[in-house]
């Protein structure tokens, strides 16, 4: 009853779940399992670091054993895959060639992990619509109980210790939320694994003609509410701007659409006026750091400066934490001085400083490759809202002018990665064989 309420002419999420459970009955045991772990990703990258990148290259580890068993290895020929080989080859190479040859190499011999589970999911898994609502159904239920988590957080946890006393037992009032992983990422869960959550509702929000909208309207608003109570303020941007281009992209009624931006700007108004702590981070402060002499700033500066000293092929993927001090030494035209981290907080500087010219050639080529490929063959399904806003995914996951974790890490990755291979997904119109009425 509640999935027919919320399901509409082009995401029937009733049919779809009892044709999903027809089909999957009917697979064998590896594939049965196989789907039944995917579905389960949304839940398991609530937990930690260590148990997502365990499912995630799981998955990896599925797909290529079940092309191995059933000789299918055509998906090699897939573009953007091809380019991320070379790039990964490129990567390799030049942590053989680096100053600490086993930790680079290593670094760049397990990334490949990633490209792999968006492929598995856009080539096996995510190959049926049927089953790709589904999942999209588990992704909703995923932002939900993120942002229901995140509730908990304010009301157990509304303050923490702070050196500036500003109430009587030395509290600050939080600018950042951390549950369930006791680290500030849980806007990266929402604004990038769950984005094509986002981007859809809010398609649907000013589209659909039936009273449904509403309930779409509430689970968006809700979600970038949470989203910008985390503090995240790139994650929180990259929301906004791909909430904007979902109200364009899927036929929207003019009328809801300014009702819709109208709403959402005097919610937030509300929300700063008793938030005051994040409209200065939101403000003052994050323009504050669009500056020379900012971390923002300095973190890139070492990033350049470590491509322009090695050009070709870098100083090896994740050596910027061993190397960016040392070359700080130097003189260099750069403005600014570096901040040295563990990696310079964007992906193109980064792939520029770890593997020079050639990385970035190839990464920046991957990253368009996918992109076009969402957003040529959307063409597919038009009428399907998951298609119609799945360019929006590696749009603005891999938007150049903005700040990153490490291309080589754990968390971002698997937050992007999970993201990229739905969006590959949902540009097809494959359905699998069996289907409740084959009699």
């Amino acid at each position: 009853m509640i999935l027919k309420y919320f399901s509409t002419p082009n995401l029937n999420f009733e049919d779809s779940w009892n044709n999903t459970k027809y089909k999957i009955k009917k697979l064998k045991k590896f594939d049965k399992f196989s789907f039944i772990f995917w579905f389960l990703g949304p839940f398991v990258l609530l937990i930690e670091r260590d148990p997502s990148d365990l499912w995630l290259t799981l998955i990896t580890v599925l797909f290529l054993t079940r092309s191995y068993m059933l000789k299918e290895w055509e998906w090699i020929k897939e573009t953007w895959f091809r380019i991320a080989l070379t790039l990964w080859i490129i990567s390799i190479i030049s942590g053989l060639i680096s100053s600490i040859p086993l930790f680079s190499t290593w670094q760049a011999f397990v990334w490949i992990r990633f490209p792999l589970y968006a492929l598995a999911v856009q080539a096996w898994l995510g190959m049926d619509r049927d089953i790709r609502i589904i999942m999209f159904l588990m992704m909703i239920l995923g932002t939900i109980l993120m942002c229901l988590i995140l509730l908990s957080e304010l009301y157990f946890e509304p303050t923490f210790p702070c050196s500036t006393s500003v109430d009587n037992n030395g509290r600050c009032p939080k600018f950042r939320l951390v549950w369930p992983y006791g680290d500030a990422i849980p806007g990266s869960y929402l604004s990038k694994a769950n984005l094509s959550v986002f981007c859809v509702l809010v398609a649907l929000t000013v589209s659909i003609k039936s009273k449904k909208f509403i309930s779409f309207f509430l689970i968006s608003v809700f979600t970038l509410i949470m989203s910008f109570l985390t503090g995240e303020r790139v994650n929180f941007i990259s929301r906004i701007i791909s909430g904007l281009f979902s109200c364009f992209v899927y036929k929207p009624l003019k009328v809801r659409l300014i009702i819709l931006l109208s709403i959402i700007a005097v919610t937030f108004t509300a929300v700063i006026i008793n938030k005051p702590i994040l409209k200065e981070r939101y403000t003052a402060e994050f323009v504050s750091k669009l500056n020379f002499n900012s971390g923002n700033w300095g973190a890139w500066r070492g990033g350049l400066q470590q491509g322009l000293e090695k050009p070709v092929i870098g100083f090896g993927p994740s050596m910027s934490r061993y190397v960016c001090k040392e070359i700080s030494k130097k003189e260099h035209w750069l403005p600014g001085k570096n901040y040295c981290g563990n990696h310079p907080h964007n992906f193109y500087i980064q792939i520029f400083a770890e593997t020079g010219f050639l990385g970035l050639l190839f990464g920046a080529l991957m990253f368009f490759s996918i992109f076009y490929k969402c957003f040529n063959n959307k063409k597919n399904l038009p009428d399907c809202p998951l298609s119609a806003t799945s360019f929006l995914i590696p749009l603005i996951c891999f938007f150049p002018i903005q700040q990153f974790g490490s291309f080589y890490g754990q968390w971002g990755n698997i937050f992007i990665w999970f993201a990229i291979g739905f969006a590959l997904s949902s540009v097809n119109t494959n359905m699998l064989a069996v289907r409740k009425n084959d009699g």
